[in-house]
């Protein structure tokens, strides 16, 4: 199976050693997440797995810029939530 594009940006960010480059790579990554969400919404029968999957990926990413990068402007705290998103 095919891992999709969301998960490999999702990946980068986790690895990006580079303080420079990482608020860039979490802002990437968890726009390709609410993109795939919006293409799950879309579609009947959505696979949950994923939906799982991508919820930990959020709060991974918002957990990784609260502790490595000064700013948190990708990061508002009235963000939607992976359930406001699906919903």
């Amino acid at each position: 199976m095919t891992r999709p594009a969301w998960h490999e940006l999702y990946k980068t960010a986790l690895l990006e050693l580079r303080p420079a480059e990482l608020q860039l790579a979490i802002e990437t990554a968890e726009a390709a997440i609410h993109q795939r969400l919006q293409e799950l919404g879309k579609t009947a029968g959505s696979d949950g797995d994923e939906h799982h999957a991508m919820a930990d990926a959020l709060r991974g990413l918002r957990t990784l810029a609260q502790t490595e990068c000064k700013s948190r402007s990708g990061f508002p705290a009235d963000a939607p939530t992976v359930r406001q998103v699906v919903s």
